[in-house]
């Protein structure tokens, strides 16, 4: 059933054998897989049923890196958390990143990643991504044509593929299963805003909540999850002293940028677009380096795609980019600071009138194609239930555009803290110390490097790098927040075990891409939502053999 937690009396106390902070993919994936397990389960959503714009206040803090995107941004609250805001990319980790490597620091999980895969294929189902076929010869069957033609073998690999999500918005998707479920109760409206520690801080007592309206309710839980996303569930340990000196540590994103242009040679045909499998599912290819090469040459795990070219330049020339660029441009203004990122900055004050009578020129010059795309945009991404992902733009004189996603070498000093100042609810705000190292930016030229050398090898073409863009231009990809409880095999490695209890704290586990010891390149979404899948399987069992939670105010007699 789902309640808004302004109907609740104030100063009311709800139990719940496991309470879960945060309704988003994690959130709703763990009390989904607690259905039918006889539990109690209270899961409780800051936002509401639709994404609330209105209480951002403390999503704010400070960042100390310009490179890193405002805390504001990428960020929701709602039923569905960030699913909300998603375009649906489901990538695996690697096997390599779970393994110890002794030329990435702090490397290793304490699981395997046979253990991961298995609940790969349920996260899969969950985000509606098909199954577990991330080559593209499982997803088109061997007779599947080259992304490059002749490029196979060498140091370089262009068989892996990303699948994609409709995408999945959580909420919405699973809201009907939510509400039909005599065990669970969804409360909306209700904002976290402090742990109570026992004194020993071995147990938290009870979890304080405050509605949009300003009342104030506890949560006593035999089991507390936190799955508010890695920078609210850190703060909220961070606030409460809760786990140990690794919480709010190794903190992570990738690194991304566009810096290269390949270019093939003529009549040569390269698989660019996305493509869909025999479940109608798009996918989309991208090089990498072989584990091998990575062990061998003691590199990070990058990987490149094709890209649309930087939509800002108007040098590009296409109609339908400079149409994009415009109706960001006026419609959606945060979009700026992202465009100018990758090393553009014609947007600056003095060019753009000039910039945006380049686009409209662009616009003018070629509206019959981008008439016929926008009617093919219409039916494959607008109107259809599986969207189509992104646009696909060919490139110019057989020239393509590449972007890359790149692992981050876990770092001690790259981390979360708190600010002296507080939220409105009296919460200290976060200030966010993040930090990318030579060897990150070292591993993006290399992969670089490898794949001009292919390239001209097999005769494919060439690869033009602005190694400058790479060392001084990369960013921090906004929504991939990750590594600030990091999951070890014991406290002197990280904050939480491998079922993702927090070291010292008898009953607090932490749902999410915060508890990643390393980073890959994959986006967080599917993996987080693997192990959330995971540690459901492991409260059923803890819970199965548990006592009742403490005595509280029954919900029904709370509400009001």
């Amino acid at each position: 059933m789902f309640v808004e937690a302004s109907q609740l009396a104030e100063g009311s106390c709800l139990s719940a054998d496991v309470a879960i902070v945060g309704a988003g993919p994690a959130g709703i994936t763990l009390a989904h897989e607690l259905m039918g397990s006889g539990l109690k389960v209270l899961l409780l959503e800051a936002g509401g049923k639709e994404v609330d714009t209105a209480r951002m206040d403390g999503f704010a803090g400070e960042v100390l890196d310009v490179r890193h995107p405002p805390l504001m941004l990428y960020r929701v609250r709602g039923l569905g958390g960030t699913s909300t805001l998603w375009g649906g990319r489901c990538v695996p980790f690697d096997p390599i990143d779970l393994e110890a490597r002794p030329h990435v620091p702090w490397s290793g999980w304490p699981i395997t990643y046979d253990e991961l895969k298995d609940w790969y294929r349920r996260a899969l189902a969950y985000c509606e991504a098909g199954p577990f076929r991330f080559r593209a010869a499982e997803a088109l069957g061997p007779a599947a044509s080259a992304m490059v033609p002749g490029l196979g073998g060498g140091n370089v690999d262009c068989g892996n593929l990303e699948r994609f999500s409709p995408p999945t918005d959580f909420g919405r998707r699973y809201r009907r299963a939510l509400a039909r479920s005599p065990e669970i109760s969804v409360v909306l409206g209700a904002q976290c805003c402090g742990l109570a520690m026992t004194e020993s801080h071995q147990m938290v007592e009870s979890a304080a909540f405050v509605s949009p309206a300003g009342r104030t309710f506890q949560v006593r839980a035999r089991r507390l999850v936190l799955a508010a996303g890695a920078l609210e569930t850190t703060r909220l340990m961070l606030a409460a002293g809760a786990g140990n000196d690794f919480v709010g540590r190794f903190y992570m994103c990738h690194l991304e940028g566009k810096a290269a242009v390949a270019r093939f040679r003529p009549g040569l045909k390269v698989v660019f677009h996305y493509e869909r499998d025999q479940d109608g599912i798009y996918f989309r290819r991208h090089f990498s380096l072989p584990a091998e090469v990575q062990r061998r040459l003691r590199l990070t795990n990058v990987i490149l795609r094709f890209e649309p070219p930087l939509i800002a330049d108007p040098a590009h020339g296409d109609p339908v980019l400079s149409a994009m660029w415009l109706s960001r441009t006026f419609l959606k203004p945060e979009y700026e600071r992202k465009l100018a990122s990758f090393g553009y900055r014609g947007t600056e004050a003095g060019g753009r009138r000039t910039l945006i009578a380049r686009h409209l020129m662009n616009v003018c010059r070629g509206a019959p194609a981008l008439a016929g795309f926008s009617v093919d945009w219409a039916l494959r991404h607008v109107l259809a239930a599986r969207k189509l992902p992104y646009v696909a733009v060919k490139g110019r004189n057989g020239a393509f555009t590449l972007d890359y996603n790149a692992e981050q070498v876990p770092n001690p000093d790259s981390r979360l803290t708190l600010s002296a100042q507080a939220d409105a609810l009296g919460l200290p705000r976060l200030v966010v110390d993040w930090r990318a190292s030579p060897q990150d930016v070292e591993g993006v030229l290399e992969v670089h490097r490898l794949l001009g050398e292919r390239l001209e090898a097999c005769g494919a073409g060439r690869l033009e790098v602005d190694e400058e863009a790479i060392r001084e231009g990369y960013n921090a990809v906004g929504g991939h927040h990750m590594g600030t409880t990091r999951m070890a095999e014991d406290p002197e490695h990280g904050a939480v075990d491998r079922h993702c209890q927090v070291f010292g704290v008898d009953n607090l586990y932490v749902a999410g891409a915060s508890v990643f010891p390393t980073s890959s390149h994959a986006n967080p979404t599917l993996t987080l939502v693997a192990l959330a899948v995971r540690l459901a399987e492991h409260l059923r069992g803890l819970e199965r053999s548990g006592g009742r939670p403490p005595a509280c105010e029954e919900m029904a007699e709370a509400a009001q």
